[in-house]
């Protein structure tokens, strides 16, 4: 299906009365409600470190795909620390854009974070949300993408695009946004679904485990 990749499925997701969202994001936390009830927790991560050695494992993957898949270890990875219960469906994920072939993690500053949007300004960018989807004898990792393009670069979308940061919520997001608080003036359009943008794609969540 467009917009969507599978990449390992592992045993079969048996019948589970409890779903833990491995994430704290208020983000995740709001779009999973839509489905199902739920617990949420989250672990301790070395992400830098895991990315390096992903990038390494997939060097020679076209580099978008590479960017995925190194989203999808991320995903894998938080689930790790913990100890898996009976009953149980443990869902985690990491959202990554892309630009001009780079992944835009979460600005440190204003001038990053100034950077980062205006580089998108005209142009389009790739947004990639992992997922893994992990019981004691099941996982299931998968990414949906999705374009984003912004409208022209232009003095007063430049001028927006700094309010925008003034208002101090870019820098817990990676690639400096959440579509869902940009001025709409600013977004040209959209390719996919707007909740792999925003950080979970739920309705292919639901998909895979309404089954059940």
């Amino acid at each position: 299906m467009k917009y969507v990749k599978n990449i390992t499925k592992i045993g079969k997701l048996d019948k589970f009365n409890n779903v833990i969202l491995v994430s704290k994001s208020p983000r995740r936390n709001e779009l999973l409600k839509n489905i199902c009830e739920f617990e949420s927790t989250s672990t301790d991560i070395d992400e830098r470190k895991i990315e390096k050695l992903a990038y390494e494992k997939y060097k020679d993957r076209e580099i978008i795909e590479k960017l995925a898949l190194v989203c999808c270890e991320i995903s894998k990875a938080k689930i790790h620390p913990l100890e898996l219960k009976d009953d149980t469906l443990y869902i985690s994920s990491d959202t990554i854009v892309i630009n001009d072939g780079k992944i835009l993690n979460k600005p440190k500053n204003y001038n990053e974070a100034l950077d980062m949007l205006t580089s998108y300004l005209g142009k389009i960018h790739k947004v990639v949300t992992s997922v893994c989807l992990k019981s004691k004898n099941y996982e299931e990792i998968f990414y949906t993408y999705s374009n984003v393009k912004f409208s022209e670069k232009t003095d007063k979308n430049i001028q927006l695009i700094k309010e925008y940061i003034d208002e101090g919520t870019v820098y817990d997001k990676a690639g400096a946004y959440g579509i869902q608080d940009l001025n709409p003036v600013l977004i040209d359009y959209i390719e996919g679904d707007l909740n792999t943008i925003i950080g979970l794609p739920v309705s292919e969540i639901n998909k895979r485990i309404c089954k059940n």
